[in-house]
């Protein structure tokens, strides 16, 4: 199984109006944009998506829009967290009627920072998750936002349970392989995929195939390239875009927040991918600016 999920994963923006309403040409736009440059799969309604500024309907509209426009030309994981397990469990449900390849669920959020839940409740709402529906059960581990510091212990304990891959969004290379080793060793199909294109390199090296990269919202080419060079064993290839990842990265928050970026550097490619929902905000002119010369420096565009 996890062979299916290697390789360069974006998590798809989702395209507003200025007004607020889901955008869905520009959805499109997008997805026909990374679809061309080579991506592999995507993951849908995650934290790039904006999923928690959506209703749940709106999020099924965006699931349904997403399937229909790649007509099962790329496996889709879609994310279905939210703060009960029933609503989560209605959200898998409607992305498995889809197709999706996967359903993907941070840890039941708002009341898992507060410490409300002890391991076997969480052990319980994966188990539940993973008998509604028939295809793979992933945990989003992303203690950024759900205040929530998944442990490889509970992790193993999650395998057992139904559980069959992970997007870690720690930013630890340290647990990012901790985690694959206690999955593995429980499951060794297991899918444990990179939630950061800046850790592609090491963690393509200790076996870890799979990236859902934030970086490819915007700059797909620059993602699939670095794939591509470690896939060839071209290491100072790897070691050259891997340090352009990096850099990227940097620019790409230049706002102060990474997904809305990838907006604003869309548009500068001449895709119409319209814009982030309040409360984010895109970069401000000033900032846009030292985004463009910046991203033209490093060659990732024309000048």
């Amino acid at each position: 199984m996890a062979k299916l999920f290697e390789g360069i994963y974006p998590p798809l923006i989702t395209s507003f109006t200025e007004t607020g309403d889901i955008y869905e040409k520009g959805l499109r736009n997008v997805i026909g944009y990374l679809m061309r440059e080579g991506v592999h799969g995507f993951f849908i309604n995650g934290s790039y998506g904006s999923a928690p500024l959506m209703t749940a309907e709106e999020r099924k509209r965006v699931a349904e829009v997403v399937h229909r426009e790649v007509a099962g030309r790329l496996p889709i994981i879609t994310h279905v967290g939210d703060a009960s397990t029933r609503a989560t469990i209605e959200l898998a449900r409607h992305a498995a009627d889809l197709g999706s390849a996967a359903v993907a669920a941070v840890v039941p959020y708002y009341y898992s920072g507060a410490n409300a839940y002890a391991d076997d409740q969480l052990i319980r709402h994966y188990a539940e998750i993973a008998e509604s529906v028939g295809v793979p059960t992933f945990i989003y581990n992303n203690p950024k936002t759900c205040g929530y510091n998944l442990t490889p212990e509970l992790l193993a304990k999650l395998v057992r349970v139904g559980v069959l891959g992970m997007k870690d969004s720690s930013g630890s290379f340290t647990l990012l392989g901790e985690f694959n080793q206690a999955a593995t060793r429980v499951n060794q199909a297991f899918a444990c995929m990179s939630g950061s294109v800046g850790l592609l390199q090491p963690a393509y090296n200790i076996g870890i195939r799979g990236c859902i990269a934030g970086t490819a919202s915007a700059f797909p080419e620059l993602a699939v390239a670095l794939f591509a060079a470690l896939e060839a064993r071209d290491w100072e290839k790897a070691n050259r875009l891997q340090n352009l990842v990096i850099a990227e990265r940097k620019i790409q928050a230049a706002g102060g927040f990474r997904p809305a970026g990838s907006y604003t550097f869309l548009r500068m490619k001449g895709i119409d991918c319209g814009t982030c929902r309040r409360p984010w905000s895109e970069p401000d002119d000033q900032t846009a600016r030292y985004m463009r010369e910046e991203a033209v420096k490093l060659g990732l565009l024309k000048g």
